[in-house]
């Protein structure tokens, strides 16, 4: 019905409810009548105009082509009329590409790279939890940032949808205006942030000059993982308890200043210092292990690996040749 209004309203025309409990509901809709002049036929002009619209968007896939000038949007969407109406509404102010599965989008997702994807959860194929999963998951397109749309309510619903990596959710029926809204700030987020953090943040937090409510937000958060850098235990919950905000608040944020989920980020500065604590060359590796919170030194060693792309015992002698 959110769609339905929304076209109604295109058309300069109303819509109305009328409802009887245990009975019925009838909508009225009243739309403007113009007549067409200065055409000899207008139900072919109807008709040719259908079937040129129907072509193109048969051979969009071939025929898309991107303005250096927009930000481009995927949007991943298996019904169509919500799809054309999305488009048909973002098409001002980005390039569109569309897709109608998630498996169609994951391709065009690395074939055209977009600035930001927009994608239902719920889709033949390949869903868009497991969409998100893989553009998250997949170096090629984790800072893409992605935007998931879906008709399940609930914080429980919204969470697993974020867990993925998402950078925000919206319940259906929703609003265009606010959908606009939320893609052009996160878009401007990245923009600034990519300027201001080209490279991760340093453990050395007395170095970081803070001046925006971001800036600080984020110097608190380093501040509270420090403060329980030993401690196995620290999650994301108590995180978001001691910042005073709920997980979902704490999840957005974080994603957006970083492009990393907190638990990602609590992990990749324990890493950071367990770096640190390895160029000192003062302690072992099972020592550092412990020290920044680590429960077992296999699951140190494995981590550091994939984050520096060296084990710790190479990274520490490695360390010792330079320092000579």
């Amino acid at each position: 019905m959110a769609i339905t209004k929304e076209f109604v309203k295109l058309h300069g025309g109303e819509i109305f409810l009328e409802s009887d409990e245990n009975i019925g509901s009838c909508f009225t809709i009243l739309l403007p009548f113009e007549e067409l002049r200065h055409q000899s036929n207008p139900t072919d002009n109807f008709v040719d105009n259908l079937i040129a619209n129907e072509d193109t968007l048969n051979n969009q896939q071939a025929n898309v082509t991107i303005s250096s000038k927009k930000a481009t949007v995927l949007l991943v969407e298996d019904d169509a009329d919500l799809r054309f109406y999305l488009k048909d509404n973002l098409k001002e102010d980005f390039n569109v590409i569309e897709a109608g599965n998630g498996k169609d989008g994951w391709q065009k997702a690395l074939f055209y790279h977009p600035n930001i994807i927009v994608s239902d959860i719920s889709m033949p194929e390949m869903t868009g939890i497991e969409l998100c999963k893989k553009i998250k998951g997949d170096s090629r397109t984790t800072q893409i940032p992605v935007v998931l749309l879906t008709a399940l309510t609930g914080e429980e619903q919204e969470l697993t949808g974020l867990e993925t990596g998402a950078n925000d959710y919206m319940t259906k029926p929703f609003s265009f205006e606010i959908l606009n809204s939320k893609i052009r700030n996160i878009l401007i987020q990245q923009e600034s942030f990519r300027k201001l953090y080209q490279k991760q943040v340093e453990v050395q937090l007395a170095t970081i000059e803070m001046e925006s409510p971001d800036e600080q937000f984020l110097q608190q958060i380093l501040q509270e993982i420090e403060k329980n850098i030993g401690n196995s235990n620290f999650s994301v919950d108590m995180l978001s308890n001691l910042m005073l905000i709920s997980r979902v608040t704490l999840y957005k944020r974080i994603v957006a200043l970083t492009g990393k989920t907190p638990l990602e980020f609590i992990k990749s500065y324990r890493l950071k210092r367990a770096a640190q604590l390895l160029e000192q060359g003062k302690l072992t590796v099972s020592q550092i292990c412990y020290k920044v919170g680590f429960k077992t030194t296999k699951n140190f060693v494995k981590s550091f690996k994939e984050e520096f792309d060296v084990l710790p015992s190479k990274y520490a002698e490695n360390t010792d040749i330079t320092a000579s």
